[in-house]
């Protein structure tokens, strides 16, 4: 059964490959985020219960520091994310063996603590997706995130302070999966995902404990939580406007 499975998965066109991928993708991280909102919620209740005193910086820092902890310790490979600026491709490496799972989840235990501190609201689904999938990117990713952010006349600040309407995050969200849809099937040629290379970018297969890719992911996070409460009347009213 094992062998049929595999043979039909190596018949898959690039395009149909890509689907997979990107809807694997979406899919992963969505559990990611429903399993790490408690433990996030928790996490985060326990730092400031027993450290009051401590400012929200200095919380994200120990969220940051956790974060670090938790990518070096799975193992996870990050041939996953080594496949930046491949938001979404970067993942498919580690799908079948559960690594991907494990940065995923790394990831939402980001995204959901700093998300929390920084006082912005990650219950609507698709902000938090769109939020996880800038963050999961890295500091690329969190640009590709704002691109599409910026064809549907919207920003990161009026997304995180709960002013961007629904349709405009889902059609973000949207246009991001396309793209890694083509991402993927350009890179893929003719090879079904199992147990690919990360796409010859040059990433090593081997352990999520590769820093600098734990730390592009914190520079994500930074950069896309620099905007939260920052929204002006004149953003605010461009987002209400359905794009064309």
């Amino acid at each position: 059964m094992a062998a049929a499975k595999r043979a039909d998965t190596d018949a898959l066109t690039p395009e149909e490959a890509g689907v997979q991928i990107a809807d694997r993708h979406f899919a992963l991280i969505d559990r990611a985020l429903a399993l790490q909102a408690p433990l996030a919620n928790k996490y985060i209740d326990g730092i400031r219960r027993k450290r009051p005193e401590l400012t929200d910086d200095q919380v994200v820092r120990r969220i940051e520091k956790q974060f670090l902890t938790l990518a070096t310790a799975t193992g996870a490979g990050v041939g996953g994310t080594a496949a930046l600026p491949g938001v979404g491709t970067a993942l498919a490496v580690g799908l079948t063996a559960g690594e991907g799972a494990a940065f995923a989840e790394a990831c939402a235990f980001l995204a959901l603590s700093v998300a929390r501190v920084r006082g912005v609201d990650m219950t609507d689904p698709e902000r938090r997706r769109m939020v996880t999938l800038g963050i999961i990117g890295g500091e690329r990713g969190s640009e590709i995130v704002a691109k599409a952010l910026g064809k549907q006349g919207a920003q990161w600040s009026t997304v995180l302070d709960g002013i961007a309407p629904d349709f405009v995050m889902a059609q973000v969200n949207k246009r991001v999966k396309k793209w890694i849809q083509r991402r993927a099937a350009t890179r893929l040629g003719g090879v079904w995902l199992g147990r690919l290379a990360p796409f010859g970018l040059g990433a090593a297969i081997g352990g999520f404990g590769n820093r600098a890719v734990a730390k592009s992911v914190i520079d994500a996070s930074r950069e896309i939580f620099s905007h939260a409460h920052t929204t002006t009347i004149e953003g605010a009213k461009k987002d209400e406007r359905p794009s064309p």
